[in-house]
This record gives structure tokens, sequence and C-alpha cells, in this order.
């Protein structure tokens, strides 16, 4: 029995399409001149400074070829960056298999963001960014039959040839495209889980956030304390005698302690600058903390566990209470496993530092 490939395929574009059916979608409508061309796009995010879409594109899509080695078919994933007022989109592009081809700047007029129709008025111009490296500015020739059709004004084209060049200019410095909003990465796919989530259940979405960020200062945190540690015990006696040196050791810890809690919570540093998809919910907290107690009640020398069950169950009851007050906050929904999370956490601490 052979491979079947091209049921494979069919039935991935089905399933595309089934999630673009039960996603928030919107029309855009594109006009090129003359020419106007309809899609329908998955809206990733709604914001105030950045709108993003994603777009599969079906069967019925014509391939478009883009540059030597890079060509749209049908299968092809599609995310646009758009900003309100701003005289461009970025869309990032995807094979069917998932493989980055590169980034594609599109010059536009500022966009009419209706509801539930977009419409944006292309400028013909375009510029494409290999994964390769790179770029080139594309479409020169459409603009320049615009001018001569009468459609745009020499100087409007000559506007947007300088736009071109700056975006061109801007693309190539090294680092993450600074074009793109924080929330997404060098590879915008990856964050799609990460923006659904924010977009369907925010208060779980800002909760697993703040839950990472207190994880990554922790771990941050371990690791410049056990590096200040090393140095101080190599050329110092702060863990031998109390003196100079060991107040020394405890202010260098203390600094770096305020100075990493501001950076890890406002997502700067590596570990914690994009979103990430739910590290758990109020649900598996609740099952956690619920097992704990059991664990704890069940344990007839509770005193010999309370060094290791203490900070367990503070961590616990933490991250509980973040749950509870995102849900709250941001899903206008009483949290109720995460409260009872937070009161077993409470009753779990009473009973292991009375005992």
């Amino acid at each position: 029995m052979g491979f079947d490939l091209l049921g494979v395929r069919r039935r991935a574009l089905r399933a595309a399409r089934r999630i673009l059916e039960d996603a928030p979608r919107i029309d855009v409508e594109v006009h090129r001149g003359s020419q106007v061309q309809r899609f329908r796009q998955e809206l990733l995010a709604d914001g105030p400074r950045w709108k993003i879409t994603l777009q599969i594109l079906d069967g019925s899509f014509e391939p478009v070829r883009i540059d030597e080695t890079t060509t749209l078919r049908p299968g092809s994933l599609l995310m646009w960056f758009l900003r309100p007022g701003q005289p461009f989109e970025i869309g990032a592009f995807y094979h069917a298999r998932g493989t980055f081809q590169g980034y594609y700047i599109n010059l536009i007029r500022p966009p009419q963001l209706g509801s539930p129709l977009w419409i944006i008025e292309d400028l013909y111009l375009d510029v494409w960014l290999p994964e390769s490296g790179g770029g080139v500015v594309l479409d020169e020739e459409e603009l320049s039959a615009a001018v001569a059709r009468a459609e745009l004004s020499a100087a409007e084209a000559e506007e947007i040839r300088a736009l071109g060049a700056r975006l061109l200019a801007r693309a190539k410095r090294p680092g993450r495209p600074r074009w793109l909003p924080r929330s997404v990465g060098r590879s915008p796919a990856e964050s799609v889980p990460a923006l659904r989530l924010r977009r369907d259940a925010p208060g779980t979405f800002h909760a697993a956030r703040i839950s990472g960020r207190i994880i990554a200062f922790g771990l941050y945190l371990l690791g410049v304390v056990s590096a200040t540690s090393a140095g101080f015990a190599a050329f110092t006696d702060a863990f031998l005698i109390a003196g100079p040196a060991q107040q020394a050791w405890r202010l260098t810890v203390l600094a770096e302690a305020l100075l990493l809690a501001p950076l890890a919570f406002a997502g700067w540093l590596p570990a914690t600058r994009w979103p990430q998809p739910p590290l758990t919910d109020e649900r598996s907290l609740f099952i956690a903390t619920l097992a704990s107690g059991l664990a704890v009640l069940a344990l007839s020398e509770r005193t010999e566990w309370t060094g290791v069950l203490l900070p367990v169950y503070a961590t616990l009851g933490l991250f509980s209470l973040v749950f509870a007050v995102c849900r709250w906050r941001f899903d206008r929904k009483v949290p109720t496993l995460a409260l009872a999370g937070v009161a077993m956490t409470l009753v779990a601490l009473a009973f292991l530092i009375a005992a």
C-alpha cells in the first residue's frame, strides 16, 4: 500500500479550514489598482498597536512566485502584522511543511480597519527578505506603470520608493526584526499558540506568563548567586567567619536580586521575552495542591519533611494566587479552583509550621 501524500495534504487543508472556521475571523479586501482580492483570515491579536492575523492558503489559491527559490502555494501559512496608521504591513511566510521562507513587507496606504471588513490599498512596491539573507525591492515596474496610468503621481511614487529603501535598510540591521511586536520572536509561527491563548483566555495567558517569569527569575538568581558565592569562597573568608567579606557577599546578592527582578518581570531577560503556551492552569495547580496536602496529612513524621514541603507549598500557593488574580482581572470570572488551591495551601502551611 503506497503512502497517500495527496490525501494527507487534503486532510491537512481541511483541518486548517476547520480551525479558521471555528476561530475569530476577519475579511481582508486588498485593492491594487483596479484589482480587488478578498481573503478570510484568523484574527490572532486585535490590540491598539498591532493587529495580527493568520492566513492559510487554500486549494483555490493560484501559486505565486516571489523569487527564484520561493513560491507561495496552497497550504502555505502567512502571518500578517498590521500597525494601525502605518503605511506598510509585514507578512511572515511559511511553506506548507512549516519551513520559514522570509518576510514580505507590503507598502500600503494606512488601512481602513472596520468590522468585520478591513480594506487595504496596495501601493505596488514590496520588500522581500528571504530567510537566506539579503533583501530586495519588488514590483518597481508595476509602480512605474501605475504612474503612467495616472493612478499615482510621480511625487507619490518617489515617496513610496524612499519608504521601501528605508524599510530595506532597517530590515538588514542585526538582531530580532525590529518592526515586529515584542510578543513574537524570530520565528513568529511559534507564537501562534500563545497568541490564541491570549485572545481566547487572557486570564490564563497572563497567569502563565507571570508564573513563567517568576520561575525564570528564580533560575537566573540561582545562577548569579552561585557564581557570586563561588567567587567569594575562592578569594575571601566570607563563609568562614562573620565580617566585612560576609556583609559584602550579602549586599552583592541583594543587589543582584534587585537588578534581576525588574528585568525578569518586565520580560527583558531572554527566558522571559516571548509569551509561551501555558505552563499549567488552575485545575492542575489545584490537583497538585490537593495531592500534596493529602501527603502532608498522611506523614506521621511531619517535622522531618517541613524543610522540603514549605517551599513547595509556598510556590504552589503563589502560582494559585497569580492564577486567581489574573482570571478575575482579565476574564471577569470567579476562579473557584485557584481560590480553593490558595486556601488549601494556607491550611497545609499552617499544619507544617505548627508541627
